[in-house]
C-alpha cells in the first residue's frame, strides 16, 4: 500500500495546494512515484498541471473515483526520475456539491477504492490528497483515506487559528474513528517572511506543544513530539499567486522550483524531513 498523505486546514490560504504540488515534486524528484488526488472542487492543483479548459467539465476524476466509477490517472511528466500522476478536480463539481450529487455517506469512500486499486497500489509510493477549507464529504474523504497528515498554515492570526480548530475539534474524532493508526506529521510553514527569527519559531512550536497535550493522551501521542516542522517554505516571486497565474499548466512547476536554487533547496529539505518523520515517527507524551 503507498502512504496516504493528506494536506489540510480549515482555514483558506494556507499554501494547501502549493504544499501538495511541491511534496509531489520533491518526492519525484527522489525516484518516488506520486499520485496527487484533487479533492478540492475548486480545482486548483488540477490547473497546475491541466489545461483549463480540460477542467471544466471532468467526468473520471476525484468524485468519480468517490462514487465507486471509472476515473483516469492523468500522468504528469515534468522529467522527474520518480512517475508523478494526478486524479483530477473539475469546476463541474462545484455544481455537484450544491446539487447534493456526490456520495455523502460513507467517510472511507476514496480510503476504500485506494486500497483495491492495482492502478495505485502497484504503481505508486505516496498518495498526496489536497482538500478543500471546508468540512465537507471530500475533505471527510480524505481524511480517512490518509496515513499520515500534515496542517499548512502561515504565520497571519486566522491561518494559526485554524490549525487550532482543526487540531481541537476535527483531528481527534478522525484519529479515534479512522481505519487507520492516522499520525498527524506537523504543521508545516509555507509562504512566510523571511523577517522572522527562529525565536518565532520556537515560541510557535512551544505553543501548540502546550496546546496537543490538552487533548487526551491516546490522541496527543498521534502527534509527532516537535509539532511544528524545521523545514520552511519562504515567500518566493516564483510561488507568488500560483494557484491563480494564467496559463500555469504551460510552465511545469518542477521548473519554476529549479529556477530558484533556494527554493529548491527548501522543497528538499521539506522532503528530507517529511520521511524523517514518518521513517521515526514520535509522539508526543
Amino acid at each position: 500500500m503507498p502512504n496516504v498523505i493528506t494536506v489540510t486546514n480549515q482555514k483558506g490560504g494556507t499554501g494547501k495546494t502549493t504544499l501538495s504540488a511541491l511534496l509531489g515534486i520533491g518526492l519525484a524528484s527522489k525516484g518516488y512515484n506520486v499520485l496527487l488526488i484533487d479533492l478540492d472542487p475548486q480545482a486548483h492543483l488540477s490547473s497546475l498541471f491541466v489545461k483549463i479548459t480540460n477542467l471544466e467539465n471532468v467526468s473520471d476524476g476525484a468524485i468519480e473515483m468517490a462514487q465507486d466509477l471509472r476515473f483516469n490517472i492523468r500522468p504528469i511528466n515534468i522529467g522527474t526520475r520518480g512517475r508523478l500522476g494526478l486524479i483530477a478536480s473539475g469546476l463541474n463539481y462545484i455544481i455537484k456539491v450544491y446539487r447534493g450529487m456526490i456520495p455523502s455517506t460513507d467517510p472511507y469512500a476514496i480510503y476504500k477504492r485506494i486500497e483495491r486499486e492495482p492502478a495505485i497500489t502497484r504503481n505508486y509510493d505516496y498518495v498526496i490528497c489536497d482538500t478543500p477549507p471546508e468540512l465537507f464529504p471530500p475533505t471527510i474523504w480524505g481524511l480517512f483515506a490518509a496515513d499520515y497528515i500534515i496542517i499548512p498554515s502561515n504565520l497571519e492570526e486566522l491561518s494559526i487559528l485554524g490549525t487550532k480548530l482543526l487540531i481541537k475539534e476535527v483531528l481527534p474524532e478522525v484519529i479515534m474513528y479512522s481505519k487507520k493508526n492516522v499520525r498527524v506529521l506537523g504543521m508545516a510553514l509555507i509562504n512566510i517572511s523571511k523577517k522572522y527569527g527562529q525565536d518565532t519559531f520556537n515560541k510557535l512550536n512551544d505553543a501548540l506543544t502546550r496546546f496537543i497535550r490538552n487533548l487526551p493522551v491516546p490522541v496527543r501521542e498521534r502527534f509527532y513530539a516537535r509539532p511544528l516542522f524545521q523545514a520552511r517554505i519562504h515567500r518566493h516571486e516564483e510561488l507568488k499567486d500560483l494557484p491563480y497565474r494564467p496559463r500555469r499548466w504551460e510552465l511545469p512547476l518542477k521548473r519554476v522550483v529549479d529556477r530558484s536554487a533556494e527554493l529548491r533547496i527548501e522543497v528538499q529539505s521539506f522532503v528530507d524531513e517529511l520521511i524523517s518523520r514518518m521513517s521515526n515517527f514520535a509522539g508526543l507524551q
